[in-house]
């Protein structure tokens, strides 16, 4: 009886959750970004660098919105009780990452060299009422330091479905795809111009943190798969690969997501292979998205060549595949 009482309750909250989300303004709470805990370290073959100092700049189109998808009109993003500012929003976690990291770089109000805010966007969809929430969150920046100039992307796909209350899918679907979104963001910029790692010690420590999630059924063990990834040290590669066939969809698409940018060319072949064979669509986006990361001119001309594919057809997948390699920029 107890059993049959909780799932009318249960059948009823989401009832509410449909009807507050198509009549509803939903404000949702945005936290400080998470601070990576590991700091990245010059390698005996890298010499400590120069700290670099950089501007940032807003380069944000003005009628853009972070919110995206159908629920843009009722979905309202804050941060300590106000509306989110994407710009300073931005800036002041990147800084902090960059200084949770030890990086040597540092933005300050003017300098010859930058950091363009390009795109910061949370596609927001839903198929039904009994369906996840999901969430596709994309950051992208274009860096010039010196005669550099590298532009880098990220993009976390997160869904959940809301059991009893709506508050439920703040964290999974907003709060943790930024904070990875940030840490992705300046693990690259890291990889570009500093090539300094995560030691050896610590991505150990970081593999054993993995088992034990499994074992204990971590929900958030997907996030120390992302940090893998950023480690920028060639030992995380072998376990993060065996991670893209795991049956667990977060932990498989964290590692997708990394594989390309930890690897590099070495692994086109096996992501074109997911992204041509995967049964379902955050697979093959996610290999999409890790291909980009080669960033190559064999990988920027596969991609260029998917895009005309796409561009033509009108599904679905179609259209989402196009809305993700915009994003990316392939035809830059």
């Amino acid at each position: 009886m107890k059993k049959g009482i909780k799932s009318i309750t249960q059948i009823f909250t989401i009832f509410a959750v449909v009807l507050f989300f198509q009549a509803c303004s939903l404000k949702v709470p945005i936290k400080s970004t998470e601070k990576s805990e590991n700091k990245y370290e010059p390698s005996l073959d890298v010499e400590s660098k120069a700290i670099k100092e950089i501007s940032f700049i807003n380069a944000l189109d003005k009628e853009a919105t972070i919110i995206t998808g159908e629920f843009k009109e009722n979905i309202h993003l804050e941060y300590k009780k106000e509306k989110l500012e994407a710009s300073s929003f931005i800036k002041n976690a990147l800084q902090e990452e960059f200084k949770a990291r030890a990086l040597p770089i540092s933005i300050i109000d003017t300098s010859l060299d930058s950091l363009n805010l390009e795109n910061f966007e949370i596609f927001v969809y839903r198929s039904s009422g009994f369906s996840p929430v999901v969430t596709f969150s994309s950051l992208r920046v274009t860096v010039q330091i010196g005669d550099k100039k590298e532009t880098f992307v990220s993009i976390v796909k997160r869904g959940k479905v809301p059991v009893w209350v709506v508050d439920e899918i703040f964290d999974p679907c907003f709060n943790e795809p930024i904070s990875l979104m940030i840490k992705e963001i300046v693990a690259k910029i890291n990889k570009a111009y500093f090539n300094y790692k995560i030691s050896d010690e610590k991505v150990s420590e970081i593999m054993l943190k993995i088992d034990k999630g499994v074992n204990n059924d971590d929900k958030l063990n997907y996030l120390n798969i992302y940090e893998l990834g950023f480690s920028n040290n060639p030992k995380a590669l072998e376990l993060l690969k065996q991670y893209t066939n795991n049956a667990d969809e977060y932990l498989r698409l964290a590692s997708l997501s990394m594989l390309g940018f930890l690897g590099g060319e070495s692994e086109f072949d096996y992501l074109v292979s997911k992204y041509r064979n995967s049964k379902i669509w955050q697979d093959r986006a996610l290999s999409m998205k890790a291909i980009a990361d080669i960033n190559t001119e064999k990988t920027k001309k596969f991609l260029q060549n998917e895009y005309k594919l796409w561009k033509s057809q009108d599904s679905k997948e179609a259209i989402w595949n196009v809305m993700l390699l915009d994003i990316l920029k392939v035809n830059d």
